[in-house]
């Protein structure tokens, strides 16, 4: 039988995280994950499974995540922060130390899920971040692979950043940017495809560099959205388009309210310009990729009671709807 994959693993309690955990474990491999030992959070030992305490500042934690494993998955990483240096420290500087302690500790395949907000720094300070995450980690990599992995919006149930959101589809109300905003085009991966990407190239037992955008749709617009929720629930589903000035002063005011409770949201002023940008295109589409009324019914569900007629989709290996 041969050796165990030796992972280290950050941000397996988050959204993605809770998806490729189980995947790594099934798959045989042996996982050192490193956490912050919070209320709620299931940190129980399982086969295969060691938790190192702490967090991305402490190197100490670091190094021993990093000590006897082959592969380092970096998932961990900031999505909303109180101001651009408190991104940075995270998604950026946190990012090169992980990744020059693992060259020392002779791991032998780097892969980095970043952003694809990663390919215009100018756009916000968390797009900046991400950009530089990936310039770090790989000046401090030396020879050793990086695999960076540019992921487009990720969807599925669990995820708090569109709760209130797929909350308002179940009820028939789709909010969506105005203006010109409306039409743009953007790629999306369905959670479950990004973990099984992951564990893929994780466990390549020849890995080399990588910069890939990987999506489970390529070209989807709001319009779509709408489309696959009224399939879904059985129901029209209206989209409501925010203004570009009252999305912008709503941007900002989140923006005072973390600076003065020190509690910053995702929805920001940096979100608002990334979503009036343009169109955000992956490169690629993943192998098998989920159906999106698939994804649209799991992300519902839970918002969908047992009086609403909503259809259940089931999926072939073709990847059409049955």
């Amino acid at each position: 039988m041969p050796d165990r994959n030796r992972i280290g693993l950050t941000g397996a309690t988050g959204f993605v995280g809770r998806q490729l955990l189980p995947r790594l474990l099934q798959q045989g491999a042996s996982v050192q994950a490193l956490a912050r030992p919070a209320p709620g959070r299931n940190m129980d030992a399982q086969p295969g499974l060691e938790w190192v305490t702490g967090d991305l500042a402490c190197t100490e934690a670091l190094e021993r995540l990093t000590q006897g494993t082959d592969i380092v998955i970096h998932l961990a990483g900031a999505t909303k922060a109180r101001n651009q240096a408190a991104f940075h420290e995270v998604n950026a500087t946190a990012t090169g130390r992980l990744a020059g302690i693992a060259r020392q500790a002779g791991v032998k395949h780097f892969i980095l899920v970043s952003s694809l907000a990663a390919t215009r720094p100018g756009v916000s300070a968390y797009a900046a971040s991400k950009a530089a995450g990936e310039r770090l980690a790989c000046e401090a990599a030396g020879t050793m692979p990086v695999s960076i992995i540019r992921a487009p919006a990720v969807i599925g149930p669990g995820d708090m950043a569109t709760h209130q959101m797929f909350r308002l589809v179940a009820k028939g109300f789709l909010p969506v940017p105005g203006g010109q905003a409306r039409n743009y085009r953007f790629s999306m991966i369905d959670v479950e495809d990004l973990a099984a990407l992951l564990t893929l190239r994780a466990l390549d037992r020849t890995p080399q560099a990588a910069l890939i955008a990987p999506a489970s749709h390529l070209n989807v617009q709001w319009q779509d959205i709408a489309g696959s929720a009224a399939r879904v629930t059985g129901r029209n589903i209206r989209m409501v388009a925010v203004p570009r000035l009252l999305f912008s002063t709503v941007g900002i005011v989140a923006d005072s309210a973390a600076r003065l409770t020190g509690r910053p949201h995702v929805f920001s002023s940096g979100k608002v310009r990334e979503l009036q940008a343009g169109d955000w295109l992956a490169d690629s589409v993943v192998d098998l990729p989920t159906p999106l009324d698939t994804t649209m019914t799991r992300c519902l569900a839970p918002f969908l009671d047992s009086d609403t007629p909503h259809l259940l989709h089931r999926t072939g290996n073709d990847g059409r709807d049955k």
